[in-house]
């Protein structure tokens, strides 16, 4: 079994947009996102898993995805990302101070309704 996530299939962090609250949200995730990629990461890796499960040999794949919508735990986990990538995210000018304090301000109101990544889970078997 294989789990990763895929945020290139969901990249608004609030679909919603209705008003700057929301938008900040989107710009900041866009942002996290291009820092992302800059560092190498695969924004679609999640999608290949059951492929390369087959590929190396593997039978009876299957695979599902988990994708929170509105969940307590999306505002819990988008605070510690931003909070984890604040400093890449200024030293490259991506976002400002004043932008992210914003933003975690607005993630401690719980009034976004925030969307993650979904996060691919596939499995198979050894042939018998």
């Amino acid at each position: 079994m294989l789990d990763d996530g895929d945020p290139a299939l969901q990249p608004l962090a609030c679909p919603d947009e209705r008003g700057p609250s929301e938008e900040l949200a989107n710009r900041l995730r866009a942002q996290t996102r291009t820092l992302m990629v800059r560092q190498g990461a695969d924004l679609a890796f999640g999608r290949t898993l059951p492929r390369l499960l087959r590929e190396s040999g593997l039978g009876d794949v299957q695979a599902e995805a988990y994708f929170p919508v509105a969940a307590p735990t999306c505002a819990v986990l988008e605070a510690a990302t931003i909070r984890h990538v604040r400093d890449q995210l200024l030293a490259s000018e991506l976002a400002t101070p004043e932008e992210i304090e914003t933003h975690l301000a607005n993630l401690d109101r719980s009034d976004l309704d925030l969307m993650l990544a979904p996060m691919i889970t596939a499995w198979g078997r050894k042939p018998a």
